[in-house]
């Protein structure tokens, strides 16, 4: 019986150490993902910098009326065309609402039949 515990002792020997190894290597696996992950994050970081400062430069009033004079040709506003409120009225018409309160009914509703 002593060779027969012999093998089985020399069985287990051999699973752990293959455990072992397998271990080893998963824990080096798991290693390697999480240094790349930690490089994304900091890519990450990186690009989000770049995109903040660039944010800041595009959203600076010099660089707003210079884009919209150079590429979309507009110019600043002129005193006559500011209006007051009261005014609107008389300059562009009544309200988008007040003409659909008085449009005729086209029939498409639903009826209360």
């Amino acid at each position: 019986m002593s060779r027969r515990a012999f093998l089985v002792g020399l069985a287990v020997i051999g699973l752990l150490v293959f455990s072992l190894y397998r271990a080893k290597y998963g824990a080096r696996e798991s290693a390697d993902e999480i240094a790349a992950v930690e490089n994304r994050i900091e890519e990450a970081i990186e690009e989000r910098k770049v995109l903040l400062g660039e944010l800041s430069h595009l959203s600076r009033q010099e660089w707003i009326e210079e884009f919209a004079r150079n590429e979309l040709g507009m110019k600043p506003a002129r005193a006559e065309q500011f209006i007051r409120a009261d005014e609107l009225d008389e300059r562009l018409g009544p309200a988008v609402d007040a003409h659909l309160a008085s449009a005729p009914q086209t029939g498409m509703e639903a009826s209360d039949d």
